[in-house]
């Protein structure tokens, strides 16, 4: 009723099928803008009631007609087009999108509208899409399995099917236009997050490939200046491209985006997988995502030719040669003669939107929230975290990686220039535990929280001090292991109550790299670990749970079993050096009230560190320096890791591989004897936690593990007639080190020769007469 009243008053009724996409929306934008013709807009949407619709409505003072986009509902479509005089369809990629477009297609013409603009791509026809190589993804390997499916079929058609289904319904000259884009500027919003908290973005391409583009807005433009005018006449296909003033590279996307945001940006480039991998995770269509692909084949492999008159067999002969730029995507001018301007080029709509995007502010930095009991990785982190704070000239910000402290412009005063602030960072150490006995708790009834003392305040309940935390902390949780299993599940409950009534960006926990694993066995350590994530998972926080290995700092822990009572009296490299040990392995939390410790050092050995079944087996190691880094920029990429369960570890050696490694950066190559070091053995002062995080009974369960996966591994070896290969008792990764926070990893020789004196003067022999 409505639109026939508009009709009464001379508008033109434009029908837009995708306007909450961002096509859709500009072209109404546009549409709603221009004062030559008098229009009435209206949106043909799936739910009225969507908050994307309404903003529509309040922004372009459009009509809002519901429809039945499922099978069935095209009485609904042939409503919403009735009296129209021009449709606009962006189709959506998927095979029910597909599918749909072709039943509003069938509805313009029954309804005989006089213009449809349909919005197609470049990149969704087969051409380009055929381009991917089959095996890059496993549900391409599932389709070739079965034979391919109709939806499979109707997936791959994509546009091109849309728009042979336009022109063959609507046969008229003019009456279906078709208005092909090259890839979206805009494609470049999916990596925000990344550019935002990692300062990069990704891509499949390499870094000097120009990629031909076009903005979002200069397509509606385009198609609101063919819809406004459903009289005129219009060739029935427009190539929007712009040739090379309307492409750049990612080398120039980076270049200029450092300069417009004063920071330095990096570009990504992943492989083929993924790209498509990360595509799909971000929400992006997937037939756009392998248009990308297949046009970065298209672009980048070379063509091989065959030399004329020369015999096939030599291959010699073949010569590749790059395929440079498609026809279809150099310069045709159909932009300038739809609209009379010419197309925006990628360094104008970076200027446009660079600031509005990818600034960072106080409000969209994440900061951090660090809490621990003042263990070896509390204090790695805080030393780590200060270093940047109080020395930034000390650690620049390419040496701290992703870990780096990011800072955010703030408005200076009184109009002045704007600031650079330093995200907030939180250290909070429980110091004392409550002393209610462990055999009065159950685990299924959780206790109240309770008093702790907490470090830069006097005894007041944790509750209190944790109300510091805001909507924008990260929490980084380090379990309190050694102070027993009860009393660090309450603090550990207590952080995510804290964390989910602030509302914090979320929690990254520390965990062990077995937790999950098939090879480890259950034992009370790591049924303690499970009940933390459990208790992290269950509470509706956003978390992201990172499962370390066995720290390297573990070898200064121990101990060589002939060294005798007066080893500690032992020096090398004088008193300075002396103290540089002493901090590595003394440090004392004043006031701190520990559990008693297991397996005090005794007169025989428990376990050897050579013993054949330990000696054999692969020990995953990590240095704490490194696991620090990668808390700390899992925290401040947050965003980017949020959801997902991290496993890191950066070294895999036999206990054999460490006795060699060590061994050869011994201190004046002393005789590093790991035969006589008990795996278990600790010494007051020099407990396991205070030099390496990990309590004895996490330590014991780590090279428990490290001995079953290595029998698993043997054994499935010999099943296999002993072809399997060495590395198959390897555990595999979620993430590499250096993606987590863009730096190498600290190797175990590199390790070994930075701490040679103090390790050394632990696990070396005595020689004759000390």
């Amino acid at each position: 009723m409505g639109i026939q009243l508009r009709k009464l008053l001379r508008s033109r009724v434009i029908v837009v099928f995708g306007a909450t996409s961002r096509i859709g929306r500009s072209v109404l934008e546009a549409l709603a803008a221009q004062e030559q013709v008098s229009v009435a807009l209206v949106a043909a949407v799936e739910n009225a009631k969507d908050p994307r619709v309404q903003r529509l409505k309040r922004a372009t003072n459009c009509y809002v007609i519901q429809c039945n986009f499922a099978s069935g509902g095209e009485g609904s479509l042939r409503r919403a087009v009735r009296n129209a005089d021009a449709v606009l369809l962006v189709p959506a990629l998927s095979p029910s999108g597909v599918r749909f477009s072709k039943r509003v297609i069938d509805a313009v013409k029954a309804e005989q509208v006089a213009r449809l603009v349909v919005v197609s791509s470049i990149l969704a026809f087969p051409e380009v899409l055929a381009r991917c190589r089959p095996g890059e993804t496993d549900e391409t390997s599932a389709t070739e399995a079965v034979g391919p499916t109709q939806d499979d079929v109707e997936a791959v058609e994509g546009c091109e099917a849309v728009e042979a289904h336009a022109h063959t319904q609507l046969p008229e000259a003019g009456r279906a236009v078709t208005l092909r884009i090259p890839v979206l500027m805009e494609t470049l919003l999916y990596c925000r997050d990344e550019l935002l908290f990692a300062n990069r973005f990704f891509g499949c391409f390499a870094e000097a490939t120009r990629v031909p583009c076009i903005a979002v807005r200069d397509v509606g433009l385009a198609a609101a200046g063919v819809l406004a005018y459903p009289k005129r006449k219009y060739e029935p296909i427009y190539h929007l491209a712009g040739g090379p003033s309307a492409s750049c590279s990612s080398q120039e996307v980076a270049r200029c985006l450092g300069g417009l945001l004063g920071r330095e940006i990096t570009y990504r480039k992943l492989d083929d997988l993924g790209f498509l991998l990360l595509m799909k995770e971000k929400g992006a269509p997937s037939q756009v995502a392998r248009g990308i692909v297949g046009l970065r084949v298209l672009l980048e492999e070379p063509v091989q030719r065959e030399e004329p008159g020369e015999a096939l067999q030599q291959s010699h002969d073949v010569v590749a040669e790059p395929r440079g730029l498609p026809e279809t995507f150099h310069s045709t001018g159909d932009y300038r003669l739809l609209t009379k301007r010419e197309l925006v080029t990628p360094r104008q709509w970076l200027q446009r939107c660079a600031a509005l995007q990818f600034a960072r502010t106080p409000q969209n930095q994440t900061q951090l929230f660090v809490v621990g009991s003042g263990e070896a990785l509390f204090l790695e982190v805080s030393k780590f975290v200060a270093q940047q704070i109080t020395a930034p000239s000390s650690l620049p910000s390419r040496e701290a990686g992703e870990g780096a402290i990011p800072t955010a412009e703030t408005p200076g005063r009184h109009g002045g220039s704007s600031d650079l602030q330093h995200a907030k960072v939180t250290l909070c150490t429980v110091k004392a535990a409550p002393g209610t006995p462990e055999r009065a708790r159950t685990a299924t009834v959780p206790l109240p929280p309770t008093v702790y003392q907490v470090e830069g305040a006097a005894a007041s309940p944790m509750g209190n001090l944790l109300q510091q935390l805001s909507s924008l902390d990260v929490v980084l949780l380090i379990p309190p292991l050694r102070l027993g299993t009860w009393t660090c599940l309450d603090v550990v409950r207590t952080v995510v109550h804290a964390a989910v009534n602030a509302n914090a960006w979320g929690i990254v926990l520390v965990s062990s790299l077995f937790v999950g694993s098939s090879a480890s066995q259950q034992s009370a350590a790591l049924e303690q670990l499970e009940e933390i994530e459990s208790c992290v998972k269950t509470s509706g926080v956003p978390h992201v749970i990172v499962r370390l290995p066995l720290f390297m700092e573990y070898f200064l822990a121990l101990s060589n079993c002939d060294e005798g009572e007066n080893r500690s009296s032992e020096g090398f490299g004088g008193v300075e050096e002396e103290e540089k040990c002493d901090v590595l392995s003394g440090t004392q939390v004043e006031g701190v009230e520990t559990e008693p410790t297991e397996g005090s050092p005794s007169s025989h050995m428990t376990w050897p560190l050579l013993e054949p079944s330990l000696a054999s087996s692969r020990v995953y190691l990590m240095a704490l320096e490194d696991a620090a880094k990668a808390l700390v920029a899992t925290a401040f990429t947050f965003p980017l890791h949020r959801g997902r369960t991290r496993v890191l570890f950066t070294a895999s050696p036999t206990m054999q591989e460490v006795q060699r490694a060590l061994q050869k950066h011994a201190h004046k190559a002393r005789s590093v004897r790991l035969s006589r070091v008990d795996a278990l053995g600790e010494r007051p002062g020099r407990e396991f936690w205070r030099i390496a995080y990990w309590p004895r009974a996490h330590t014991q369960q780590f090279l428990e593990c490290a001995v079953e996966l290595s029998k698993a591994a043997k054994t499935a070896e010999a099943q296999a007639g002993g072809e399997g290969e060495h590395r198959a008792m390897v555990l595999p990764v979620s993430q590499r080190f250096k993606d987590v926070t863009e730096l190498p990893p600290v190797t175990l020789g590199r390790w070994a020769e930075a701490n040679s004196k103090c390790y050394t003067r632990a696990l070396a022999a005595l020689k004759a007469g000390e």
